[in-house]
């Protein structure tokens, strides 16, 4: 297991979570509001728990590309869900295609790790 991604997806589950709860209580009537933070929390929620099971299967399958690819999807979760976020509170993005393009990242970050899944070696135990 890559203990410090397991702790950082662990970390983003936590968060995920908690905003889950904020958007449950704090987030006003407005469906389309309601809409786009339960869009958030889910991809939010799901990218962690891949970033999770990725941890997990270090051994099996890490090196640079899956590492790129952790990263790519960290990075593209954060932008894309950050956004999403902020859009539910403020009523418009922070940053013009900013969601677009984290979601991008999120998806080449996927085909990153299934890449590195179907031509990486196993790795020595501990790494």
């Amino acid at each position: 297991m890559n203990r410090p991604a397991a702790g950082i997806a662990a970390l983003s589950l936590a968060l995920a979570v908690a905003l889950g709860a904020v958007g449950a209580h704090a987030i006003g009537a407005d469906p389309g509001a309601r809409d786009l933070w339960r869009t958030a929390s889910f991809w939010h929620t799901a990218n962690s728990l891949g970033l999770l099971a990725l941890a997990a299967l270090w051994p099996q399958m890490g090196g640079r590309l899956a590492l790129a690819g952790m990263l790519a999807v960290g990075v593209g979760a954060l932008a894309f869900c950050g956004s999403v976020y902020v859009q539910a509170v403020q009523g418009s993005a922070p940053v013009p295609m900013l969601a677009p393009v984290g979601g991008t990242l999120q998806i080449l970050g996927w085909l990153a790790v299934a890449l590195a899944a179907f031509t990486g070696r196993p790795r020595a135990a501990g790494g």
